[in-house]
């Protein structure tokens, strides 16, 4: 069953493609080239003809004449060479012959007829055997004097000779140039479906659950970029599988650790009838504590992932960024207190009016003053302040908390990240915090940033958000 052109490899296509064009092209050059060379051929062949019937009939131009002295064999002896030479005939004929004039077939020597005019023709026509040959006539000497006519022939297979040599050189030279181009098509093919293949091998094992491969050195013109551009996607949906499988990891840890606690305490309040009203009323604090932390763990889910999404609504009423923070100042100062904390907003007069969702905002500056306020132990200050920029407002919070270390600052962003592990279970919250807060700054074409000179030495964050976000209904 023959397969149609579209079902072929690309290898098979480009070198088809190429060979044809290449061949194609060098056919019609081979050609043109091939008559040039022929009309080429024959024009010197003839002019050929004309220098030889001059030379003979100048050199024997003694003989005739009587001049020379020589006998006839001896101009015989050289019309014989000379006729070897050329590999034609040579004739003297008589002008004053009127038998010659008057003989059939006269009318048809027109170099017969041109050399008496004194002048020197090629013609083609056939000899008295009836095979085509060259003629041309020249006069020997003085024609008044000699009355004689030196007639050169040559068979045109002599001429067709000399041009199937020049073909022959042609069709060689053809010949080599076709090779050079088909391997030179070769290696072009090559060179293109070898990264293809590099490509479709790295495809099929990155769909087999290889996300660890990558293309081998990818060279630098478009199809490396491929390479390299396949390379950055199976890198990034490495990453990402990576995040999503710590992701459901973190996720079942969080819910799991306040679900036990609630079975245990529910089990206990349920079976257990040697509690005393103190115990029981605790376990069922413990229980409420529980249910309104995995509350709060599932709606930071639900808004994560719908700004992850991009299908979170993002809010478009007009807020001034500095009531705002004056009236979460007071909000967040009682949870302070409590802790021994000063927490201090800076006075501004200015008026900071920005496009955005009140509960958006409420999420971000609350979860980032929670956060310094757990890490900061009891005696120390948190400082915040909020100043106007050429295109937003600018918000500064900074703590002289436990810091950060250097090693952990690229990864603070990282859903369920905690630096300090190993009080990951006194320290109330979820590790989403700043991975939400990202989140919706982004969303809103603003940017946060955590700034730490190190462990014990307080923390940073700025928070830019724009005045009129593009982003925003």
């Amino acid at each position: 069953m023959r397969l149609p052109f579209g079902s072929t490899s690309i290898r098979t296509r480009l070198f088809v493609a190429y060979i044809g064009i290449l061949l194609i092209g060098f056919a019609a050059l081979t050609a043109v080239a091939g008559g040039q060379i022929s009309s080429a051929a024959r024009q010197d062949f003839e002019r050929q003809l004309v220098n030889e019937v001059r030379l003979i009939a100048q050199v024997t131009g003694g003989y005739v004449n009587g001049s020379e002295d020589a006998e006839a064999t001896d101009l015989d002896t050289l019309i014989e060479e000379y006729e070897a030479q050329v590999g034609g005939v040579v004739r003297f004929i008589q002008a004053s012959d009127m038998e010659l004039r008057m003989r059939p077939g006269y009318g048809n020597m027109p170099e017969l007829e041109t050399a008496l005019r004194g002048s020197i023709a090629v013609v083609e026509r056939p000899d008295d055997d009836g095979q085509s040959a060259f003629f041309t006539a020249a006069p020997v000497g003085d024609l008044r004097r000699t009355g004689t006519l030196v007639q050169l022939s040559v068979p045109t297979d002599i001429l067709q000779g000399l041009i199937v040599q020049r073909w022959a050189v042609l069709g060689l030279i053809f010949a080599l140039v076709a090779g050079v181009a088909v391997l030179a098509t070769l290696w072009v093919s090559r060179s293109i479906i070898q990264p293809l293949d590099a490509l479709r091998e790295s495809a099929l094992r990155l769909s087999k659950g290889d996300f660890s491969h990558r293309v081998a050195d990818p060279a630098r013109d478009e199809i490396g970029q491929v390479g390299q551009a396949f390379n950055h996607m199976a890198q990034q949906v490495e990453s990402m599988l990576e995040e999503q499988r710590a992701f459901a990891s973190n996720t079942s840890h969080e819910l799991r650790t306040p679900l036990t606690t609630i079975r245990l305490r529910s089990e206990a309040l349920r079976h257990d009838a040697s509690l005393d009203d103190e115990t029981a009323r605790r376990y069922v604090a413990e229980i409420d504590d529980e249910v309104m932390h995995l509350s709060t763990l599932i709606e930071d889910l639900t808004l994560l992932s719908r700004f992850d999404a991009g299908r979170a609504e993002l809010g478009s009423n007009e807020i001034d960024l500095a009531r705002f923070a004056a009236s979460l100042n007071q909000q967040m100062r009682h949870v302070a207190q409590a802790k021994q904390i000063v927490l201090t907003l800076a006075p501004t007069q200015a008026t900071l009016a920005v496009r955005a969702s009140l509960s958006h905002l409420t999420v971000v500056f609350r979860n980032l003053l929670d956060n310094a306020i757990k890490y900061t132990p009891p005696g120390g200050e948190i400082n915040w302040r909020v100043s106007e920029g050429a295109e937003g407002a600018c918000v500064v919070i900074q703590d002289t908390g436990q810091g950060i270390a250097p090693e952990h600052s690229s990864r603070l962003f990282e859903r369920f990240f905690r630096a300090d592990k190993a009080r990951s279970r006194d320290v109330p919250g979820s590790g989403l915090g700043l991975a939400l807060v990202k989140s919706i700054v982004e969303a809103y074409g603003g940017s946060v940033t955590v700034e730490s000179a190190g462990i014990g030495q307080g923390t940073t964050v700025t928070v830019f958000w724009p005045f009129h976000p593009a982003t925003a209904a």
